[in-house]
């Protein structure tokens, strides 16, 4: 019951909705840059975001990332930039990257050091960009996100993750 009110709430957006919102979308390569002010932070330690998620009592965004993919960038840039710096984080959400090919190890939920590939792959991830919402353990609350194209019905999509996330997040 609890799995069809989740996947009844994520994927029955409105469509026209989507359609009327006029989206601007940001040019970019692999070798653009993402502007500072709307790069997210990379995380290297997920035992600091538990903490952190704790303290906040709300759950984690995780958007797996490559350096040289263009739609990561454009998802940064365009949808979770933005949406820190309107204070989402940590008012609502903790956003942060992590880099699957950037360094070679990072703390996971449990405390293990591992390769940040093999955290992503034993996530789930076979793509970037994912994006993914979980609790302070680590543990998915909504299905993850793959891909990203449209910014307009992304941002919706994204909005009902969060939200029904913050619903299905049972604090620490």
């Amino acid at each position: 019951m609890r799995h069809s009110l989740i996947f009844f709430l994520l994927f029955n957006l409105p469509v026209g909705l989507a359609l009327a919102t006029d989206v601007i979308s940001v040019e970019m390569d692999e070798d653009t840059v993402v502007p500072e002010s709307l790069r997210l932070a990379i995380s290297q330690d997920m035992m600091a975001l538990s903490k952190l998620s704790c303290d906040n009592s709300v759950p984690i965004l995780l958007m797996f990332s490559t350096e040289d993919c263009t739609y990561c960038k454009r998802l940064e840039a365009e949808v979770l930039g933005p949406l820190r710096l309107s204070g989402a984080d940590p008012e609502r959400i903790i956003l942060r990257k992590v880099l699957m090919d950037k360094y070679e190890t990072l703390y996971d939920f449990s405390g293990s050091e591992r390769s940040a590939e093999n955290f992503g792959i034993d996530r789930g991830v076979e793509m970037v960009p994912t994006v993914q919402l979980v609790d302070a353990a680590g543990r998915e609350l909504v299905p993850k996100i793959v891909g990203y194209q449209t910014p307009g019905l992304y941002d919706d999509y994204l909005e009902k993750a969060i939200e029904v996330s913050r619903e299905l997040f049972a604090g620490c």
